[in-house]
């Protein structure tokens, strides 16, 4: 009996073990049936993202614009003949192209937004829309610096019109849409991320490119760029030909200013100085004793203008404009181009250390002008003094300098430079003439060999230099630790 007894209990305690394993196995996430390869997991999977819906709302939005210019075949580069379609020889030599490039409807009636350089130089657009009707479109605007257009087209309905997003709100890793006509395959859908923010791929300062990874090709050009929401962001305009999928479009908030310009006057309206600002290096504020490189350091002062009469002089440094700080010279181009002409604006800066203020009334920005092409140097002369420690050589200025290289004043002109020395990563060449050595007037080639000669090593260069490349600048260099 009390066998049996001991073999009913270990049969229980068999069965309930066996019966709370089964039901662990079931109820818990870690199960082993969980882990089938045959089944379908639950655990941690994750929504595939499709941008579908927003391509199919946003398609209606989005134009192609084809532009006709007269090419002259020997001045494109052969790897580029693929991208003008192009006409018979007419007995000029020239032909006719078409060039492809996308847009956006932002309002209802027919304003169309694309590139400047979509449609430059064209003698006839035509826009596109995604049902396939075309309409000739006039152009109201457009602005090479921003290469921003507005066109006009005159549709038989009204149009539907995209929406505008806001580009601060974008954060780099945001998934973003290009839609678009690359090699003329119309209304192609790109997906990306934002790569970067803020980025300059010239000397233009008012570039600040949002960058993408979306695939943007030839024709892309003016196209909209969009969010997860369908909104406009920005407005895709560059790719870099030195990798793949590194693409450029302009902020929409930015581009929402010009096209208000271009709508309401056909041009854009700048405010203008007439002085030349210069980055501020270590250098700078090393020779000039200031406490931060925050500012931009005056370089010029044009005559007549309105810095001029504002009393601003060279070497003097612009730290905040409307009572906003300056952070670098875009900075200050930017904020001097969006003042209103007409209006005073209070400018606040350092002169010898000390406070200073300014009330410029802000005059309106001349339009660029072409510029100057620099002539070829002089041929390499024996006899030139020997390299010094910022590594050029510098000779006299003569009449014949000032007329090969068509700048003015007296200083010493730049007739070689070593190409691995302070003067070359600073940016000096051949033909520049040195006008000031720290503010110290460089009158002759005495003058000069007294003032270099008074510095050692490691010590910090201002010079003022003038060329035919540009407007009078600034240049900073520290002297090299070798002998002269």
């Amino acid at each position: 009996m009390l066998v049996e007894n001991r073999r009913l209990k270990w049969l229980l305690v068999v069965a309930l073990s066996a019966l709370t394993g089964f039901l662990l196995g079931n109820l818990s996430p870690f199960s082993v049936r969980r882990f089938s390869p045959f089944e379908p997991s639950a655990v941690g999977s994750v929504e595939q993202v499709s941008f579908a819906d927003v391509a199919q709302r946003v398609n209606a939005s989005v134009v192609s614009v084809v532009s006709t210019k007269i090419v002259d075949l020997n001045q494109v580069h052969e790897d580029m003949e693929f991208w003008y379609p192009l006409r018979p020889e007419d007995e000029s030599g020239k032909r006719k192209s078409l060039g492809f490039g996308s847009g956006f409807i932002l309002e209802g009636r027919g304003l169309v937004v694309t590139n400047q350089h979509v449609i430059d130089d064209s003698r006839h657009i035509i826009v596109r829309l995604s049902d396939g009707s075309e309409y000739p479109a006039e152009l109201i605007g457009a602005d090479t610096e921003t290469d921003l257009a507005l066109m006009k087209i005159r549709p038989k309905r009204r149009l539907e019109a995209a929406r505008l997003g806001n580009s601060d709100l974008l954060r780099v890793g945001d998934w973003v849409m290009a839609v678009g006509n690359p090699y003329n395959y119309e209304h192609s859908v790109t997906v990306g991320v934002v790569s970067a923010k803020d980025r300059k791929i010239d000397e233009n300062p008012f570039e600040r490119y949002i960058q993408t990874d979306a695939a943007i090709n030839f024709g892309n050009s003016g196209g909209p760029l969009f969010n997860a929401r369908g909104e406009v962001v920005a407005i895709t305009t560059a790719i870099s030909t030195k990798g793949r999928n590194i693409g450029f479009a302009i902020p929409m908030n930015f581009a929402k200013e010009i096209v208000g310009q271009l709508a309401g006057q056909g041009r854009v309206v700048r405010g203008f100085l007439g002085l030349t600002p210069e980055e501020i290096t270590d250098n700078h504020a090393r020779v000039l004793q200031l406490d931060s490189t925050r500012g931009v350091l005056v370089a010029e002062v044009s005559s007549r203008s309105a810095a001029e009469q504002a009393g601003i002089q060279r070497y003097d440094v612009i730290t905040e404009i409307a009572g906003l700080p300056v952070v670098d010279r875009d900075d200050f181009r930017r904020k001097i181009a969006q003042a209103t002409p007409g209006n005073e604006v209070v400018l606040k800066g350092i002169r010898n250390g000390k406070p200073v203020e300014f009330n410029a009334e802000i005059r309106e920005r001349p339009s660029p002008g072409l510029a100057n092409l620099r002539p070829a140097p002089e041929e390499p002369r024996r006899g030139f003094p020997q390299m010094g420690r910022a590594g050029i050589s510098v000779q006299e200025l003569t009449d014949q300098h000032r007329r090969t290289y068509r700048v003015d004043g007296s200083g010493v002109v730049i007739v070689e430079v070593d190409p691995i020395s302070p003067a070359a990563d600073a940016g000096l060449s051949v033909g520049d003439v040195i006008l000031e050595i720290n503010r110290h007037p460089v009158g002759s080639l005495l003058a000069y060999q007294k003032l270099i000669t008074g510095f050692k090593a490691n010590d910090a260069l201002m010079l003022l230099v003038g060329s035919s490349r540009s407007r009078t600048r600034i240049v900073t260099l520290k002297l090299e630790a070798r002998p002269q």
